[in-house]
């Protein structure tokens, strides 16, 4: 009995039969040790194979120096959020190292045209890197982050080594008191506030959502470039900082020490809001007034422009004589002070001559200086010239004065004069003066009458004769 194979079976009528090409076992063997070998590569490349596929955007970093990074396996952050990989690094002809890192578009968008790159542990004690990116600036990034924007960690231990041994001391003691204030109750406050922590979250969430604004892909970020701009603002000069915080100590310890004035001045603050509230709306009408005068000022202050421009040479004209007139004040400072005492007594002597003293000579002194003179008993009828009391005083010195003006050796001397007028001649036994007689022969002209008894003139009736003028 024989058997036959697949092989050697005959092919169906009508199809012709197809020889079959069988592999051999070493070349089975082959492909299946290239397929290990491919697997084994694909393990030990998949951050390079994951990288390349993922695509994005090269960036460059200048660095001080290469520290722990690796390639196709050291992460880019961005706030926390992997962003790329660290496909590079080579040394420069400066020393440093120039980092090259793939990472996705959305975040270039994201750098600004100043950002900074630090190096940072992923634990504090070290173990594994990261490149941290942090935006900057408002612009579109371009070319390589300098080595001025770059920082490199700082190890525990080399902080530590930088603390002196008391502050060693101090650090230990702080740790004690710690421990010694958590087994004295502080474990349980925080307890407590761990206990009611998960409360406020929603309302913590709510505010965040709210910190994210209307524009969560904009507004965020414009905040943090804000506080960004404000910290370069406040380190840019070295000290500027503790110049601010040692102001602010000051100020603080100042309110400190005035507390009590302060608290009554908040006190009384609402009362004095109240009334300046008060005094704004009584000045809301002179301001609106004041606006009014203003326009119609508006003309006038046009028209002294030219005097002011004209005004100005003669200031510069005057400041000479100014700088010349300052000694002078500071001779005549001590006769202004030596005049203060003097003005209070006059002031004082015034305040005397008040009441009684000035009433006085507002009335019957003034009032009899002021009279007209009038002669009354045997000088009735003189004295009606129309001159004042002080009038006639005054012609009585200037005429004594000029009775006086003879001096010899012997001292002054005193000459009076016996003199006879024309109308002395008469009286009650003579009907007519000597000047009347002469009027009405023609040769003096005819005159006034005096009325002895009243002391007034009147008409003369010689004077109305033909004959009675020259």
């Amino acid at each position: 009995m024989t058997t036959q194979t697949v092989q050697d079976r005959p092919a169906p009528a009508g199809r012709p039969r197809r020889p079959r090409r069988r592999l051999s076992l070493g070349a089975l063997g082959l492909v299946l040790v290239l397929l290990t070998v491919a697997a084994v590569v694909a393990v030990y490349n998949k951050e390079r194979i994951g990288t390349v596929l993922a695509g994005g955007e090269t960036v460059h970093a200048e660095f001080a120096r290469e520290y722990k990074l690796t390639t196709y396996r050291t992460d880019v952050k961005m706030s926390g959020v992997v962003i790329g990989t660290v496909t590079g690094v080579e040394q420069t002809e400066h020393g440093t190292s120039d980092v090259t890192m793939q990472i996705q578009d959305s975040a270039v968008e994201l750098l600004g045209d100043q950002p900074t790159a630090h190096i940072r542990p992923t634990l504090v004690l070290g173990g594994a890197y990261y490149v941290d990116l942090v935006p900057g600036g408002r612009g579109t990034f371009e070319g390589t982050i300098p080595v001025e924007r770059t920082a490199l960690p700082v190890e525990l231990d080399k902080v530590l080594g930088a603390f002196t041994p008391d502050a060693r001391t101090g650090m230990q003691a702080a740790i004690g008191q710690t421990e010694a204030t958590l087994r004295e109750g502080g474990a349980e406050a925080t307890n407590d506030l761990l206990a009611q922590a998960p409360g406020t979250l929603g309302p913590a969430g709510e505010v965040l959502q709210g910190v994210l604004g209307t524009q969560p892909e904009r507004d965020l970020r414009d905040v943090v470039r804000g506080f960004e701009h404000t910290a370069d603002v406040l380190t840019r000069n070295d000290g500027q900082v503790q110049d601010i915080l040692a102001s602010l100590h000051g100020t603080t310890a100042a309110l400190a020490a005035a507390s009590a004035p302060v608290a009554d001045s908040v006190a009384t603050l609402p009362e004095t809001l109240r009334v300046t509230r008060s005094g704004l709306a009584d000045l809301d009408g002179t301001l609106d007034r004041l606006t009014t005068t203003a326009e119609s000022f508006r003309p006038s202050a046009r028209e002294l422009e030219p005097l002011v421009s004209q005004l100005g040479p003669v200031l510069r004209d005057t400041r000479p004589l100014l700088a010349d007139l300052r000694p002078t004040l500071q001779e005549a400072r001590p006769l202004v002070e030596r005049l203060v005492p003097t003005a209070q007594d006059t002031t004082a002597v015034l305040e005397d001559l008040r009441g009684p003293v000035l009433d006085r000579l507002n009335g019957p002194i003034t009032e009899t200086v002021m009279s007209p003179w009038k002669g009354e008993g045997p000088y009735a009828g003189g004295g009606n010239s129309g001159h004042t009391f002080y009038e006639e005083t005054a012609y009585l010195v200037a005429r004594a004065s000029y009775i006086y003006r003879f001096r010899d050796l012997n001292g002054g001397i005193a000459r009076l004069t016996p003199g006879t007028g024309l109308n002395a001649v008469g009286g009650s036994a003579v009907p007519m003066s000597l000047e009347q007689y002469l009027e009405t022969l023609g040769f003096t002209p005819p005159g006034p009458e005096i009325d002895a008894g009243r002391g007034v003139a009147v008409p003369n009736p010689l004077a109305e004769q033909p004959g009675g003028t020259r």
